[in-house]
C-alpha cells in the first residue's frame, strides 16, 4: 500500500520534537557579544555544527 502524504508537517510527530530541540538549543546557548562565526558544518543540507570565536579567543560549539 502507498504511503499517504502528510498533509500537515505539525501533525506528524517525528518531524515536531526535532524542530523544538533545535528552537530549544539556541535559546539556552548564550554567545558572547562580539563574537564571530569561524566554521559552519553542513550535512545533507542543513546546518549540524557552528563554531564561535569569542573577544577573549575562547571557541564555543553548538551543535543543532
Amino acid at each position: 500500500m502507498p504511503e499517504e502524504p502528510i498533509e500537515n508537517p505539525s501533525d506528524n510527530p517525528a518531524i515536531e520534537p526535532e524542530a523544538d530541540e533545535k528552537v530549544e538549543a539556541e535559546k539556552t546557548i548564550q554567545i558572547p557579544e562580539g563574537s564571530r562565526v569561524v566554521t559552519i558544518i553542513i550535512d545533507k543540507g542543513e546546518v549540524t555544527e557552528k563554531v564561535y570565536q569569542s573577544p577573549d579567543g575562547d571557541r564555543i560549539i553548538v551543535k543543532y
